[in-house]
């Protein structure tokens, strides 16, 4: 007789006894069969061991048992998924009405004009006498948390130094 390679992953996954078990292991491995377009045993196998450890993800305090993972086979991966994704990358900023920064979150706290590096020199090139290089930091008023991320500067520094 052939081995039944979903059978064992799922008595392994869920820890549930062969025999005592088997009737509860055959009904759930059945729903799982029939909600996966997995026909391969080998397979949907590693399948079963995919969908536990994400269930386990998902509910953690939640007994993992042949039928509840056949239960919640879809919920898992949607489940799984969804935790997955990134919650805050490029995440547009909600506009501000600040009246320091303009809503920019941003303000220029120094104009710097460049310097003369040695590689300039020894190339024949001077610094630019009419533009100048902006110092900026995270607005005081409404981006305070990246404004203390920051440290760089006094706020009431930052303040004086802008309105200036």
């Amino acid at each position: 007789m052939a081995r039944d390679y979903a059978f064992e992953a799922l008595a392994e996954a869920t820890g549930t006894d062969w025999t005592a078990g088997r009737g509860e292991l055959n009904t759930a491995l059945k729903s799982i069969k029939e909600q996966t377009e997995v026909e391969d045993g080998y397979l949907l196998g590693d399948l079963i061991h995919t969908r536990a450890k994400m269930y386990r993800e998902v509910m953690p305090d939640v007994m993992l048992t042949p039928t509840a993972l056949a239960k919640h086979w879809r919920r898992v991966l949607e489940e799984s998924e969804r935790k997955r994704r990134p919650q805050s990358t490029n995440r547009p900023i909600k506009p501000s009405r600040c009246e320091t920064c303009g809503g920019d979150k941003w303000i220029v706290v120094r104009l710097r004009s460049p310097e003369t590096t040695m590689w300039m020199e020894e190339h024949g090139i001077k610094a630019s006498t009419t533009s100048f290089h902006e110092e900026s930091a995270p607005c005081y008023v409404c981006n305070r948390a990246a404004y203390d991320k920051i440290r760089g500067m006094d706020a009431a520094l930052a303040e004086q130094l802008h309105k200036a």
